[in-house]
């Protein structure tokens, strides 16, 4: 069967806020999931050997979402996701209001999910999608680029035997308060084949030197620009497919972000005395590595490069117990800019890498007894090179999930 549990999941959550444009009511809907996961024989460097040891077991709730949509006229439409993952406080994950002048042009004001790649609008979704963990430039340790915008206009048009679909968008910046940049973001992507088919791109201009949402200190930022900058402009260019040819779906995107930075004197030199950098990250802050940690030694204007692509395959089989779905998929990721330490805004897994490089290849099944409920277990090999010697480590993940309200 073509139209497996998979794309039944995708409709349900669909269906939702649909069935609210079409009665006029107020419609409530979600998803949650629980996850256990473990590492094992993690690679450290003490002094000058390499020792291994297993991670802590977490067992966590990842994902909880309640989402309410409602249709307040004919041709506008109001929508609230409350978020409650770990199961602690309620935040508001979006919500915004839009009206639609036609399928070409709908405008749409709030806390946006971007349009970008195959995976920003649908990461809290974990039911309806292969795979457990999001694409690498997605992971909320090292962000590409700011999951949300404030204003957004896209729309569609038929165009040969498919369709188009565009939006633009703009906010505050990476920051999240006015500052002397207009950033941009967008999304062009043409889907045909009865939608099948995608091919797209999508981009971000920060339109200026823009600085980090997260303080140091206070954990990873959950923006393109790491804690430690007085100022970044960057922009961010990819483009993505996906191809769904009968039970089997292929995926694939690749993005760059160059990033001209300016770093703050005095954070790089608590990163560098605080933070644990390895030699090629003091050497990348310090003029001279070996020299003291002061003022003068510390490299202020500089450049580099995010880059990231993932494969992601699966495959639908139908039984008479329900949907069985393996897949596979291969990351690769590289920001030579980062820490391991996530403390201080890093990633403890670029930033524990020699260069900032590391590639995870996962391999897992989903099984769905029904379209509302997927339980996912998955292997990754994690493999990077650390104080010179090329290593890796397993990690086991499993991911309980629920749709729930249709």
């Amino acid at each position: 069967m073509k139209h497996h549990k998979l794309l039944c999941s995708m409709a349900l959550l669909l269906a939702a806020p649909l069935a609210a444009n079409a009665q006029g009511s107020l419609n409530v809907y979600g998803y949650f999931s629980t996850r256990i996961e473990k590492s094992f024989a993690v690679p450290d460097v003490v002094g000058n050997a390499i020792v291994k040891e297993d991670g802590v077991a977490e067992w966590s709730v990842p994902f909880l979402n309640v989402m309410m949509s409602h249709q307040i006229s004919e041709n506008g439409r109001v929508f609230v996701n409350l978020n409650g993952s770990k199961a602690g406080t309620i935040d508001v994950r979006n919500f915004w209001g839009e009206y639609s002048f036609a399928p070409a042009l709908t405008v749409r004001l709030g806390k946006i999910y971007r349009k970008f790649g195959l995976y920003n609008e649908i990461l809290d979704a974990v039911p309806t999608y292969y795979g457990i963990e999001p694409p690498e430039l997605f992971d909320g340790d090292h962000l590409i680029v700011s999951r949300t915008t404030t204003l957004m206009l896209y729309g569609e048009h038929e165009i040969g035997p498919g369709q188009v679909n565009y939006s633009v968008s703009t906010d505050n910046g990476e920051s999240g308060s006015p500052a002397a940049s207009t950033p941009l973001g967008y999304d062009l992507n043409y889907k045909f084949g009865e939608g099948d088919y995608t091919l797209g791109i999508s981009g971000f201009t920060s339109g200026g030197y823009t600085t980090s949402d997260a303080k140091l200190g206070s954990g990873s930022p959950k923006s393109g620009v790491l804690p430690w900058m007085t100022s970044d402009r960057f922009t961010v260019l990819g483009g993505y497919g996906e191809a769904r040819l009968g039970h089997l779906t292929l995926q694939a995107e690749y993005w760059r972000s160059p990033h001209t930075i300016e770093r703050d004197t005095a954070k790089v030199k608590e990163v560098i005395s605080k933070a644990g950098v390895n030699a090629a990250q003091r050497a990348r802050f310090l003029k001279n590595a070996s020299g003291a940690v002061t003022g003068g030694n510390v490299r202020v204007n500089d450049s580099y490069d995010v880059q990231t692509y993932y494969f992601r395959a699966g495959y639908s089989i139908e039984t008479s117990f329900g949907e069985l779905g393996p897949y596979v998929q291969w990351d690769w990721y590289r920001n030579a800019e980062t820490i391991g330490n996530k403390t201080y805004g890093g990633d403890d897994e670029a930033g524990t890498a020699d260069d900032g490089e590391f590639t995870k290849l996962t391999i897992g099944a989903v099984f769905r007894p029904v379209p509302q409920v997927a339980a996912k277990l998955d292997f990754s090999s994690h493999n990077y090179r650390l104080n010179a010697t090329n290593v890796s480590y397993p990690e086991f993940r499993f991911d309980v999930s629920f749709i729930f309200g249709q």
